[in-house]
């Protein structure tokens, strides 16, 4: 297949990632408060915590919507219980920013966000692509860049690129930002040009996806470019990330609509990006190709890119 608007959006060579230990970055390398109390972060700032709606104050807690299953963004710590990943060590930071704990709830991806529009919980961090669709029911602070990639068989044996998928078994997660957007938009690129559409196969987890590639039940699967990138790295050489990154977008952390909370958790997560301690973090776990420099409040669905 050749689509012209698809070729647009090739990367330079990505450097390959490397996951890094799983450890709590508590209190990295910021200053501490004259004011601060011996058991406060060192990271904590009063005139941020004081953007904090007086009802999540007084609780002294955020409640967010995560989960494991797409490493090493979101996956579990060494002891197979606690959540960790790149996203869950942002939040902690930013919660020790705020001077409040971070309560995770494991939600799975297709209920992220009815527990938000329900306001069961006050936040989600679930590597969410921030689209104009999202934005009609929930507000987001954006707080990476991913793109599109696809994982294939070491050596790439059917020849696949983003430009050649039509007609090929691709798997992908289910409600993702790839199953919902980027494959209905490369299939009508297919069937404009007389080629049969791509086969796409969803899964729960990326995991499973992954596994459904090395047992050859798909030839690729269809992924955002860090996770991507982690998967061939885990794979023993038997998997390989293409070094394409279709559309390059924003990601965030995302809160019910008309929420307060986007405005202290956007100047936390601005403290940690000017302090340094936000790329430290991406570099512990190998994701620091998605870093951004400004944590922007979406609320309007004009402002994003799809």
């Amino acid at each position: 297949m050749h689509v012209t608007s698809l070729s647009a959006h090739r990367p330079l060579a990505v450097t390959a990632l490397v996951v890094a230990g799983a450890t709590v970055l508590a209190g990295c390398s910021a200053p501490a408060p004259e004011e601060s109390s011996p058991g406060q972060s060192r990271l904590f700032d009063q005139s941020i915590a004081d953007l904090l709606p007086d009802a999540i104050a007084e609780a002294g807690e955020i409640r967010v919507a995560s989960g494991p299953g797409y490493p090493p963004i979101l996956d579990l710590a060494d002891d197979g219980v606690t959540l960790s990943g790149s996203q869950p060590e942002e939040v902690r930071l930013i919660g020790e920013v705020l001077g409040v704990e971070i309560v995770f709830e494991d939600i799975k991806f297709d209920a992220l966000f009815p527990a938000l529009e329900s306001e069961r919980v006050d936040m989600a961090a679930a590597s969410l692509g921030i689209t104009a669709e999202r934005l009609e029911t929930v507000d987001f602070v954006s707080d990476f860049q991913g793109g599109t990639t696809l994982l294939v068989p070491d050596g790439n044996p059917e020849d696949i690129s983003i430009e050649t998928l039509c007609g090929h078994t691709a798997g992908v997660l289910k409600g993702s930002t790839e199953e919902v957007l980027t494959i209905p938009e490369w299939n009508a690129a297919c069937l404009e040009t007389g080629e049969p559409a791509i086969d796409v196969q969803t899964f729960p987890t990326a995991a499973d996806a992954v596994l459904a590639l090395s047992s050859g039940r798909v030839e690729a699967t269809v992924s955002a470019l860090p996770p991507a990138v982690y998967q061939a790295s885990q794979s023993d050489g038997a998997m390989e990330a293409l070094d394409e990154n279709y559309k390059p977008s924003p990601w965030g952390l995302a809160f019910p609509k008309g929420s307060e909370l986007p405005d202290a958790v956007a100047a936390a997560l601005q403290k940690l990006m000017d302090e340094g301690v936000y790329v430290e973090n991406l570099e512990r776990f190998g994701v620091e190709v998605g870093a951004i420099e400004t944590a922007e409040i979406y609320t309007d669905p004009s402002q994003a890119e799809h």
